[in-house]
């Protein structure tokens, strides 16, 4: 049956709160799931830093190595005399 759909769709069903401690707030469906710490967040608390992410350390590090790439493929070479 494809009534849990439904209700998903019309607002009803399970209710889902924010895993910050202290927070009530419902959970964003779509932009409140955290891909380092796999928890679902409000959208006051979907950053990483503001819900005190405990992956935060390999969030900076991909930051950080696609930066890096970008950077390098930026890089001016002096022309060959």
């Amino acid at each position: 049956s494809t009534l849990h759909l439904v209700l998903r769709l019309r607002g009803g069903g399970k209710k889902t709160v924010c895993a910050n401690e202290g927070c009530t707030g419902r959970v964003a469906m779509i932009i409140g799931h955290c891909n380092y710490c796999k928890m679902d967040f409000c959208g006051t608390h979907r950053l990483p830093e503001t819900h005190c992410c405990e992956a935060m350390a390999s969030c900076k590090a991909q930051a950080f190595n696609i930066n890096k790439s970008k950077l390098e493929a930026e890089k001016c070479v002096a022309a060959k005399v």
